[in-house]
């Protein structure tokens, strides 16, 4: 009984350092960095700051539809996100795992105290040929969880986007980009949208959220 009671407690010992390794937070790689922008995308959130395991790398200001510039940060695993208030009271709060080299755009998503951050890993690879590179991301409340989205012909751009979820990446002509939102579920029509000024060789998010009055709206990000 004895053994026993020792071979316990020493497994014990092993699986409590195992969670506790597991739940260390701002492992940085002192030797690796990434790149972050940072997006507002709460339309009730007011001016928000941004801090990254610890470090501030946006210290207010940053508005519904503003984003940061890219922003060269330590990578590393399980660093907290903060999105804070003027009086530096916290909006949401995530983590997030990176490796060296990569780039992430995240978002603060929601409101009130049903905020939250989501994290999107990008690829800046420019296109060619006078194209237009675009990839979307649903993170409407008030839209239905799946959402298609429509060419100007009526032809399926993206056959689903899931709430919370980036869609692929689309090669579209420079200019204005006339899509319509339809719910995947019962084909029901929720708007037409027209994102202007898109030029040719760059990159861009189109997410769609919510508006301080519930209505569903587009937004673009620049990535290059």
């Amino acid at each position: 009984m004895k053994k026993k009671s020792i071979y316990y407690c020493l497994m014990l010992g092993i699986l409590t350092s195992i969670t506790l390794f597991a739940c260390k937070k701002n492992t940085i790689d002192p030797s690796g960095q990434f790149n972050i922008k940072v997006v507002n995308a709460s339309a009730t959130s007011g001016p928000q700051s941004f801090t990254l395991a610890g470090n501030v790398l946006i210290n207010g200001g940053l508005n519904y539809m503003d984003n940061s510039a890219y922003i060269t940060a330590p990578s590393g695993k399980n660093m907290i996100m903060e999105f804070k208030r003027p009086d530096n009271s916290v909006t949401a709060t995530g983590s997030l795992y990176t490796a060296d080299g990569v780039s992430f755009t995240v978002y603060l998503v929601g409101q009130g105290s049903g905020a939250i951050v989501k994290s999107y890993q990008d690829d800046l690879a420019a296109p060619n040929n006078g194209k237009v590179k675009v990839k979307f991301i649903h993170l409407s409340e008030n839209a239905p969880s799946d959402v298609i989205v429509k060419d100007a012909s009526g032809n399926d751009l993206v056959s689903n986007v899931s709430r919370f979820v980036a869609s692929g990446y689309k090669y579209v002509d420079p200019g204005a980009l006339n899509i319509q939102l339809v719910s995947l579920a019962l084909k029901k029509d929720l708007g037409n949208f027209t994102i202007q000024d898109l030029q040719a060789g760059k990159i861009y998010t189109l997410y769609f959220t919510d508006d301080a009055g519930g209505n569903l709206v587009i937004n673009k990000v620049l990535h290059n």
